[in-house]
């Protein structure tokens, strides 16, 4: 005989663990935070020892509640697949991903052949977004570029960027005696519009002065910043997720070398308003395993 707790137990404490929020968890569920609170305690009752510490800013996991949650996610969706088998219901096998226009088309694109493979039941949705996403709340999991002082505890961080010059792959290289600066302002810039604003980090960061002598060129991602460089000349500074593949590709090259180092970092993030599907688990994990990997 098995002694188990409680499946609704157990469905509360993943939940408020996934959210790290019993108000959160309880909207999840369709059930008052008290609740949810209450089903905690009872586990915790019933296993002798905390899954939660309590902050006055919030929940924290405890070392048992850390190592207790993938077994309790891995069998709920374990448990609802096979109830799912069971009435005739066709298993959830879609992801939708909320990602930037420029990571979509440039990572994704290159990269998604590996997860289809890996994963071909699984049917994968992109939503394309330029700096914000109207449907963001459509998705099961968004990918965002943020600075590493904005991390928060929902986030996976993927890699840190570092910031590319970026130029055509026969651009000839500054001449002895002419310094970055001169032959940077020499030539027309491409300025990628957003919030983080390249150009200036990039040139602060190896001590360049911008003095534009021609007028710039203004785009809204990278994608088309990088595919005006590659047609048209100038230069722009790109992250290296972006600009490594078509350097590598020999469509673009990087004449000041590996570029600068910065506090940008991808991140994933699951859709804390949605439940987790055994879908988004799969690709969360195949995205944060193929950056490690890189």
């Amino acid at each position: 005989m098995r002694t188990l707790p409680h499946l609704t137990y157990l469905q509360a404490f993943e939940a408020a663990a996934r959210h790290l929020s019993f108000s959160r968890a309880a909207e999840e569920l369709n059930c008052t935070q008290s609740a949810i609170s209450q089903r905690v305690r009872a586990l915790e009752q019933h296993l002798g020892r905390p899954l939660f510490h309590r902050r006055r800013n919030g929940l924290e996991l405890s070392e048992v509640g850390q190592a207790y949650r993938p077994g309790v996610a891995e069998a709920l969706d374990v448990l609802e697949a096979a109830t799912q088998g069971l009435v005739g219901a066709r298993a959830q096998r879609t992801v939708t991903v909320s990602a930037p226009v420029s990571f979509a088309s440039i990572w994704l694109a290159r990269n998604l052949s590996d997860f289809q493979a890996r994963h071909p039941e699984i049917e994968v949705r992109l939503n394309s977004t330029i700096w914000t996403d109207p449907n963001v709340d459509l998705a099961d999991l968004s990918i965002a570029m943020v600075d590493r002082v904005q991390l928060t505890p929902d986030m996976t961080p993927l890699g840190r960027e570092r910031m590319v010059l970026v130029a055509p792959p026969r651009e000839s290289l500054p001449a002895p005696g002419e310094s970055l600066s001169d032959w940077v302002n020499r030539r027309r810039l491409v300025y990628i519009q957003g919030k983080h604003q390249l150009w200036e980090r990039w040139a602060k960061a190896m001590a360049v002065q911008l003095a534009p002598q021609r007028a710039p060129v203004k785009v809204d991602n990278t994608t088309t910043a990088l595919e005006v460089i590659a047609g048209s000349g100038g230069l722009t500074v790109a992250f290296s997720t972006h600009a490594d593949p078509m350097i590598a590709a020999g469509r673009l090259s990087a004449p000041a070398g590996q570029g600068a180092g910065t506090s940008l970092v991808h991140v994933a993030a699951f859709n804390t308003q949605r439940p987790v599907t055994p879908s988004a688990r799969k690709f969360h994990a195949w995205l944060t395993q193929s950056f490690a990997a890189g």
